[in-house]
């Protein structure tokens, strides 16, 4: 099986404030993940989970090591690869949904995929939206605006809406937080369900242990450092 992703020592520290010596959030960062796998991230608020995360996505830049997704080298992509690579190499699914409240579910499934499709291939677009609402148990709810939807229902929009390009990853950051319990499991089942089926590589940050437990591999981040826990 080929790796999807390969970090190695990777570091990422910010400026202190008062121009004093670096705030390290993390270092020695080893991870590896295989392509089709899933992946939980867990640890303390503050520990860098999402920093991890944003820096796989390229939302922000490490200080140090080596990162390569899809067998692309991302510390050396110029900035209109860094877009195309945000686009087309991985999809997000954040806390909070992001839907645009004046557009209907369809259309903000829809949306990130505009800027691949003219005018004329739009229908192609419209039906693969409509295929992942159904695939998320929200085929009846195309028409509707996110208001007019559960808070269960428009984050599996969100998750539909990561996929309408056709990623080979999916980064979810704490994508059940906002959620109760029940619909926080019919989530992750949903993303499980998406990583089998499609063979999407799922790397999820989470707090729930529970969450975490349906990953293939779970991995401990605190302190600066990251371990294996399976």
């Amino acid at each position: 099986m080929k790796k999807m992703i390969e970090i190695s020592n990777l570091s990422k520290s910010y400026p202190s404030p008062d121009g004093e010596e670096a705030v390290n959030v993390f270092s020695g960062i080893d991870l590896e993940v295989e392509e089709g796998s899933s992946v939980a991230i867990v640890g303390p608020s503050g520990s860098g989970k999402s920093t991890l995360l944003n820096i796989i996505g390229l939302l922000d830049k490490p200080t140090d090591g080596k990162l390569i997704v899809a067998q692309k080298d991302l510390i050396k992509l110029q900035e209109s690869e860094v877009s195309e690579y945000r686009n087309q190499t991985v999809g997000f699914v954040f806390q909070a949904h992001h839907l645009l409240p004046s557009c209907t579910v369809l259309e903000n499934v829809m949306l990130p995929g505009l800027a691949g499709f003219d005018e004329n291939g739009t229908g192609e677009l419209n039906e693969r939206a409509n295929q992942l609402l159904g695939e998320v148990g929200l085929g009846h709810r195309t028409a509707h605006l996110p208001g007019q939807i559960s808070g269960g229902e428009r984050q599996r929009v969100a998750v539909a809406r990561s996929l309408i390009n056709q990623p080979s990853v999916l980064l979810a950051d704490e994508p059940t937080g906002a959620l109760d319990r029940k619909n926080s499991e019919h989530l992750v089942n949903l993303l499980k369900q998406l990583n089998d089926e499609k063979s999407l590589t799922l790397v999820m940050v989470t707090h729930s242990a529970e969450s975490a437990s349906q990953m293939k591999q779970a991995y401990h981040l605190d302190e600066g450092s990251l371990r294996q826990e399976r």
